[in-house]
């Protein structure tokens, strides 16, 4: 999927961004949009927010004082700054730098702040060898972001796609999934996933986000005279969970990684929405063999490659 640029690198310092708050107010205003809205984990909002604050006082450093005067080169001197022990940053630190700014700007644009973003064209190596690798937690923030921004069934569709990936369905099972596959038709905690012939049926549990996208459109759904047997995501005349469905999931993941600014990444993929649910079991304390079942995944080697768990190097 080729890479579309979202939006400019660069706008224009231009009198509609000098009234724009000052880089304070505006940095304080998003963060509390970050915890009202509750896209992003306590964890990892410590993190955005102290990443995001550097950033800030950094700008001010230099002279900006609203965004919109910012360069392109304001942002990549960030992302690759050394680190407070004056050491080169590691590819990790980088990457995680480069999306709390993006995260930042998604933002700002939202709430009619910023009409661009300095990091669409700040390319970075790689962060593995996978085909897949799972999202970290901070790219799945900004999916979550990325997948509402807008409004229409169009974008609610792309939300309802990525909170049923974050179950660990792949992308045919989320065009086959029906209301009656949800442990409640109104208000899921729980989606029963038909399993692929690669992957075992299983319950995927729906995420705090997930299931608010998925009220929110069940309520529409039901508005329109849902039925038990009403599709959530595929709306396609070919058969749910068929070649067809499955592309048109895939399309409409690729396209959240797209608007996120990911879809360049040579080792990010719509599956890499599946890896990083696996891999937030793991890091949350579930044993592998249980992240295994979790994944509907056949052997307890394939559920580690899927989660980038190097398990025969750490021995």
């Amino acid at each position: 999927m080729g890479r579309r640029v979202a939006a400019k690198s660069t706008p224009p310092a231009t009198a509609t961004a000098k009234a724009w708050p000052p880089l304070a107010d505006a940095m304080a205003a998003v963060i509390a949009q970050w915890r009202d809205e509750r896209v992003i984990s306590e964890q990892t909002m410590l993190r955005a927010t102290e990443t995001v604050g550097r950033y800030v006082r950094r700008l001010e450093r230099t002279g900006v004082h609203r965004f919109g005067q910012e360069r392109p080169e304001d942002a990549a001197a960030f992302v690759h700054a050394p680190t407070r022990a004056g050491l080169p940053p590691e590819l990790a630190t980088m990457h995680a730098r480069r999306t709390c700014l993006r995260m930042l700007y998604r933002s700002l644009r939202s709430r009619g702040w910023y009409d661009g973003d300095p990091t669409l064209d700040l390319v970075l190596p790689p962060r593995g060898v996978l085909a897949a690798r799972p999202l970290t937690a901070d790219e799945a923030a900004l999916c979550r972001m990325s997948s509402r921004m807008g409004v229409g069934a169009k974008t609610l569709r792309l939300a309802v796609c990525w909170a049923l990936g974050e179950t660990t369905a792949v992308s045919s099972e989320i065009s086959a999934l029906r209301i009656r596959d949800l442990d409640h038709p109104r208000r899921p905690e729980a989606v029963q996933l038909p399993g692929t012939r690669r992957h075992d049926p299983r319950t995927g549990e729906l995420t705090a986000w997930g299931r608010a996208v998925l009220v929110r459109h069940l309520d529409a759904l039901h508005a329109a005279g849902a039925t038990p047997d009403t599709l959530l995501a595929y709306r396609g005349a070919a058969r749910p969970g068929g070649h067809v469905g499955q592309a048109s999931v895939c399309n409409a993941l690729g396209t959240v990684l797209d608007l996120a600014g990911l879809s360049a990444e040579p080792d990010v993929r719509p599956a890499s929405l599946r890896h990083w649910a696996g891999r937030e079991l793991f890091d949350a304390g579930a044993p592998v063999e249980e992240v295994a079942l979790r994944l509907g995944a056949r052997s307890l080697d394939s559920a580690a490659e899927d989660i980038a768990l190097a398990w025969r190097e750490a021995r």
